[in-house]
């Protein structure tokens, strides 16, 4: 069973994330990018059509968009029904980082989940979680 991740998002963020994703972990393979609205004469359902066309029907697809409810979202919950895909927003590097190490787990949903999981914990306000740790310290 083989895994394809696609990077979606308005604009050229899910690029972006590639490019950061393959300087800390190297190139990847069955990694594939959509960019929304980069070039006017593109039609998203166009792309999406094209790109889920060209992953074969029992490998599994997981997508990554960069805004729920958004147009490249909804552009791929038409493809909700497909066999083995798999649909997430809110694309950032730590979930993508965290997908990519642990691919290894054959249970695709427990992969999705335990990522997700952790990539919340990475997001921090940093004052914050700072003082809190100093006063901490301070009280130990």
């Amino acid at each position: 069973m083989k895994r394809h991740y696609i990077f979606a998002s308005h604009g050229t963020f899910a690029q972006g994330v590639l490019n950061s994703v393959e300087l800390i972990l190297g190139r990847q393979p069955d990694i594939y990018t959509l960019c929304a609205y980069v070039n006017e004469n593109t039609d998203l359902t166009v792309q999406v059509e094209e790109l889920m066309a060209s992953l074969p029907e029992e490998d599994v697809v997981i997508a990554i968009t960069d805004i729920f409810a958004g147009s490249v979202n909804n552009e791929f919950v038409r493809f909700l029904q497909r066999p083995q895909f798999h649909l997430l927003s809110g694309l950032n590097l730590p979930l993508v980082i965290d997908l990519l190490i642990s691919a290894e787990e054959q249970n695709t949903g427990k992969l999705i989940h335990d990522a997700l999981i952790s990539s919340k914990e990475s997001i921090q306000y940093c004052n914050q979680t700072l003082a809190t740790a100093l006063q901490a310290d301070k009280d130990f």
